[in-house]
């Protein structure tokens, strides 16, 4: 159970890095139409007609966007056109200032918890918990959105904590806070929560209090400069979200839940043995911790997507990075207990094999990629091909709308009924009947697939057939 910071420091930089170069793609379709096609549309390479609804509603603010056009500028000029460079850079980028934001816990952590060895564990469950690093990886709102807030949020509770520099510290957190609001709205009842706290339970000093007030509504300010520079004239996109999800009741289109399904997702999406422990230690810590800043912060936001129908496990995982704080809590609350169960063989088989899963599951998800498809848009960017014809759906297109950012300039799309046609071309199937039913012709050589090769010896009842695979195949004369 001993843990050293700096070591976890380090193989949790090593993971966030891992995760940048490995976990490719898109979660949600949110992170890329919302994001990426956002950041095409303002290089020049498409219309705003090929952007979602969101666009013309103009609910999404421009400020993550801005960002990542920062990035992209200097990497074009010196040369660079891949898009696949780019999302990388987007993504290490997001990725390392994720594990920044966490370092800035790290004095909370030592304030919260006592004892050092308890502190140190902490520090590694918040870490190397085995959804981190994939988490803050996303070049999604929420993982810029968290990032932002942490960084805040420790400014602004060290501050008062500390009751020095008071005027400055609520400028810096303020000015984050309302950072964190301009990648994701929603984050404002965390900044608010925490505001409020400090203001009924905490009677922090009116300095800190007023000056991030303040800097909040400035931030706030400026994010209408930013929503003009992507939008082209005058919007606020947060009366625009709040108008269109909420009285115009879009949200809802999407589905709707009841109010307990977060439950349900944090199980069947986590890992319960690793889950479960997490969600018991935050479940205890909204109860027995009910002044505790965390209580405040995480339980509002996990209140307010419960109340709201529509449900997505993303849109609470600024409550599930703190989840590992909630279990060292727990755990350091009852230590003597927790030491003497820990005597027993059985009790450390325990804990040793959650260990192993986690690790496990931390090694999976940083190297497998969030979204497959992004290795087959690698595979057409590199080959030389021209001009594809497709039978089925446009691979091109995703929730009918043109997926452009990774599609090279001059690729033609061709849809086709009958395969193969006359002369040499490319062919591209989406389902894994076709790969079975292609061998008959001889003059049509498979170049990619979904799976490996070798996959193809094990089509044990023709699970192939009904799987959804991609494929292209070169036909020559």
């Amino acid at each position: 159970m001993h843990f050293n910071t700096k070591n976890v420091f380090y193989i949790s930089l090593i993971f966030h890095i891992l995760a940048a170069i490995f976990s490719t793609g898109f979660q949600h379709f949110d992170e890329h139409f919302q994001i990426y096609e956002f950041l095409n549309f303002k290089l020049g390479n498409i219309p705003s007609s090929n952007l979602p609804w969101e666009f013309q509603q103009q609910i999404r603010p421009w400020f993550q966007v801005f960002v990542y056009f920062l990035i992209y500028k200097p990497l074009s000029l010196i040369g660079i056109e891949s898009p696949f460079i780019f999302s990388f850079s987007f993504r290490l980028f997001t990725s390392l200032f994720g594990l920044f934001a966490l370092t800035r816990l790290l004095p909370l952590i030592k304030e919260w918890i006592k004892g050092e060895r308890y502190q140190n564990l902490t520090w590694a469950l918040l870490n190397l918990s085995w959804f981190v690093p994939y988490i803050q990886v996303r070049t999604s709102s929420e993982s810029f959105g968290i990032s932002f807030f942490l960084w805040g949020m420790s400014t602004f509770l060290l501050a008062i904590s500390n009751k020095k520099d008071l005027f400055k510290a609520g400028l810096l957190s303020g000015m984050l806070f309302g950072l964190s609001y301009l990648s994701r709205s929603p984050m404002a009842f965390m900044v608010a929560s925490l505001w409020f706290w400090a203001l009924f339970i905490n009677r922090s000093s009116y300095k800190v209090l007023i000056s991030s007030a303040l800097s909040i509504l400035a931030i706030i300010v400026l994010g209408i400069f930013f929503d003009y520079w992507g939008y082209g004239g005058w919007t606020f996109s947060t009366w625009n979200y709040f108008k269109a999800n909420f009285i115009d009741d879009a949200l809802s289109s999407f589905g709707v839940h009841p109010w307990w399904w977060y439950f349900r997702l944090s199980i069947n999406r986590g890992i319960p043995i690793v889950s479960l422990p997490l969600i018991a230690a935050t479940l205890w810590g909204w109860w027995y911790l009910r002044r505790h800043p965390l209580t405040w912060i995480s339980l509002s936001l996990f209140a307010f997507h419960s109340y709201v129908g529509h449900k997505e496990l993303r849109f609470i995982y600024p409550v599930i990075i703190l989840t590992p704080i909630f279990l060292g809590l727990f755990i350091s609350t009852y230590r003597d207990k927790i030491e003497q169960l820990y005597k027993k063989k059985w009790i450390r088989g325990i804990w040793k094999f959650c260990i192993y899963v986690n690790f496990l599951f931390l090694i999976i998800a940083t190297f497998r990629a969030a979204n497959p498809s992004v290795d087959f848009y690698k595979f057409v960017w590199k080959s030389d091909i021209k001009v594809l014809n497709v039978h089925g759906e446009n691979p091109f297109t995703m929730l009918g709308l043109p997926l452009d950012f990774y599609k090279k300039k001059d690729l033609i799309i061709n849809q086709v009924k009958s395969y193969p046609a006359e002369g040499e071309h490319y062919l591209f199937f989406n389902k894994g009947k076709f790969v079975s039913e292609m061998e008959k012709y001889t003059r049509c050589e498979l170049i990619y697939l979904t799976y490996p090769r070798w996959v193809l010896k094990f089509n044990i009842g023709n699970w192939i057939s009904r799987s959804r695979v991609w494929s292209i195949y070169k036909c020559l004369e």
